[in-house]
């Protein structure tokens, strides 16, 4: 696949009293990954977790277009999901990178 041109959403959340697992649980518990990719068309999205187990954790997302993401933004299961996720991210915490939608406009991959 031709990434250049896609757009890449980036989340940065903080999980809530440091604790990862109950952030990872609530992603594969829910199927928040698989909801996007499913109900929204996202190309591909992932959970990235810092190895020192210290800082945010980083979700991205595979998208076509900005108006793509931001129909994963209002989609009424994200509504459903919202009160999940305020018990396991900080709200509060203010990222070193804040969460936004970014452009591909270089990209290699292997074959």
């Amino acid at each position: 696949m031709n990434l250049q041109g896609k757009i890449r959403s980036l989340l940065v959340l903080e999980p809530r009293g440091g604790d990862y697992e109950a952030l990872i649980d609530v992603f594969r518990g829910h199927d928040i990954l698989g909801k996007a990719v499913q109900l929204a068309g996202a190309w591909s999205a992932e959970v990235h977790l810092p190895l020192s187990r210290s800082g945010p954790v980083v979700v991205t997302a595979l998208w076509d277009s900005a108006e793509a993401y931001a129909g994963w933004r209002a989609h009424p299961i994200r509504a459903e999901l919202s009160p999940v996720m305020e018990r396991v991210v900080n709200l509060d915490a203010e990222p070193v990178i804040a969460s936004g939608v970014y452009e591909v406009v270089i990209a290699v991959s292997r074959d």
